[in-house]
C-alpha cells in the first residue's frame, strides 16, 4: 500500500463563502485524490494562516518513521504575503488597549500600510532554509510543491503579491527541480479562484489542482485503485 502525505495552509479546505461558491469538504484536491486512489493510505495536514516552517515541522517531528512514497505540500502564501507589520508587532498591539494605539487595530491589514511598508513576514532566506530542511528530513520520499498562486485581485488587499510569490516560487524551483508544480496559469482559466477573497481556490480550482496532481502521481508508477 502506498502511503501519501498532504500538507495544506487554508487552501486545503473547503470554502462556506460566498454563497455562490460553497463546495464541501469531498470536493477539495486532497479528498479528490482520496476518491482517485482507492488503495493509497493518506494523512493530511491542513492548517490556516500558517508559515511553512511551522506546517512542516510537524511531520518532521511526529511522521519521520512513516516513510511516506509522496509527500504533497501547498504552502507559501503566508510567508510571502506582505505585510504592514510584522507577527510580534500585531501581538503587541493586539494587547493595547489605550485609545490611540486602539484606533490602530484597524489599520494593522490596511492595503495603504501594507504598500508602505513591505513587512515579510518570513524572510527568503527562511523559507528556503525550511523547505530545504523539508527535503533533507524526508530523503526517500518524492515531494511534489504546489506553486504559491492568487487570483489577481489578491493584490488589491496585499499590494506587492505578485513580486513575492515570483520570488518565493523560484525559491521553491529551485529547492525542488521539476517536482516544482505550476498550477496557478491552469486556475485562472479555469476561474478558480475565490470571488470574494481572490486568495483561495474555489470548487473549479480544486478540480484543477486534482486533476494535475493525479498526472503527476501516475507518472511516479502509482496506480489508482
Amino acid at each position: 500500500m502506498r502511503k501519501i502525505m498532504v500538507l495544506t495552509d487554508s487552501d486545503g479546505y473547503p470554502r462556506s463563502f460566498p454563497p455562490s461558491e460553497v463546495f464541501a469538504l469531498e470536493e477539495t484536491w486532497p479528498y479528490l485524490l482520496r476518491s482517485h486512489f482507492k488503495g493509497a493510505m493518506f494523512w493530511q495536514l491542513s492548517f490556516g494562516n500558517i508559515t511553512t516552517m511551522k506546517l512542516v515541522s510537524q511531520p518532521m517531528g511526529y511522521l519521520t518513521h512513516w516513510q511516506p512514497d509522496i509527500i504533497i505540500v501547498q504552502s507559501g502564501i503566508a510567508d510571502c504575503r506582505p505585510e504592514a507589520f510584522t507577527d510580534f508587532q500585531k501581538e503587541i498591539i493586539s494587547k493595547l488597549t489605550w485609545k490611540f494605539f486602539g484606533r490602530i487595530k484597524k489599520y494593522v491589514n490596511h492595503p495603504g500600510l501594507i504598500k508602505r511598508r513591505q513587512v515579510y513576514r518570513v524572510s527568503k532566506g527562511g523559507f528556503r532554509a525550511a523547505i530545504r530542511k523539508f527535503k533533507l528530513v524526508f530523503p526517500l520520499s518524492k515531494i511534489f510543491w504546489l506553486e504559491i498562486g492568487v487570483g489577481p485581485s489578491f493584490d488589491k488587499s496585499h499590494p506587492g503579491i505578485e513580486l513575492r510569490m515570483e520570488e518565493f516560487n523560484a525559491i521553491i524551483k529551485g529547492v525542488y527541480g521539476d517536482d516544482f508544480v505550476p498550477v496557478r496559469e491552469k486556475i485562472l482559466e479555469a476561474d478558480g479562484y475565490n470571488a470574494l477573497d481572490h486568495g483561495h481556490q474555489n470548487k473549479r480550482g480544486h478540480q484543477v489542482v486534482a486533476d494535475v496532481l493525479i498526472r503527476k502521481i501516475e507518472t511516479c508508477s502509482f496506480t489508482a485503485g
